[in-house]
């Protein structure tokens, strides 16, 4: 009988935001995944930590440059591993930052694995830009307003930021001063607020982009909430 591969979604960063339902997956997994990023960091395994002790961990290096054959290459190395001990009868629990499903490298190796027959389940996790809006105390979205998820990196940017609603600008990294340019230029400065590393240690709030500017804190754990104009 082969095993079953679990999509374990970790949160934003606070340990205390694991849900006890990845909790419980954690601990009847066989073997977990750790995706790891080329300069070796684990950000998942750091918030998950507490309850791997005793678990066989099967490290999953991810090509993160601009290669697209690289990038493609790591996700089928890491979906072989797996495989391999699927193949074996173990249980396979993949633990990624977030929620699997919400720009989750996860994903490219869950349809990989998918696609070949064997049994996958996702357990999501808390996103990071739900954490920035709690952090801030502001909603999301109310009423009949709208809310579009978008990615700092996108070429679309322009076109995004046109749309009508809310929206909350994840994964700009070293994009983020473009971003912010942007913002400004479209009208939307003064409804823009910024959080980094929402629930991490080092967490800042900024609720302005004019304050960021004067203490900027650029990273990929970057989330903009921009309100409707």
């Amino acid at each position: 009988m082969k095993g079953k591969l679990y999509g374990i979604g970790t949160g934003p960063g606070d340990p205390e935001l694991l849900t006890i339902k990845a909790i419980n997956t954690i601990r009847k997994c066989h073997i977990i995944a750790v995706p790891e990023t080329g300069n070796g960091e684990k950000t998942a395994y750091t918030i998950a930590v507490k309850h791997l002790e005793g678990k066989e961990l099967l490290g999953c290096r991810f090509a993160m440059e601009h290669d697209m054959a690289k990038r493609k290459e790591s996700r089928q190395n890491a979906a072989a591993a797996i495989i391999k001990n699927l193949d074996k009868g173990k249980d396979v629990g993949f633990i990624t930052l977030g929620d699997p499903t919400t720009y989750s490298t996860y994903m490219y190796v869950h349809e990989i694995i998918a696609k070949k027959g064997y049994e996958t389940e996702i357990i999501p996790g808390i996103t990071s830009y739900a954490a920035a809006a709690a952090a801030l105390g502001i909603p999301l979205c109310e009423g009949n307003e709208t809310l579009t998820l978008a990615a700092g990196h996108s070429k679309d940017i322009d076109e995004i930021l046109a749309q009508p609603g809310n929206k909350a600008i994840m994964k700009s990294g070293a994009g983020l001063t473009r971003v912010l340019k942007k913002l400004k230029e479209s009208g939307h400065g003064e409804q823009t607020k910024i959080v980094t590393r929402a629930t991490m240690d080092g967490q800042r709030i900024y609720n302005s982009i004019e304050e960021y500017e004067k203490s900027p804190d650029p990273g990929y754990f970057t989330v903009a909430i921009v309100g409707n104009r």
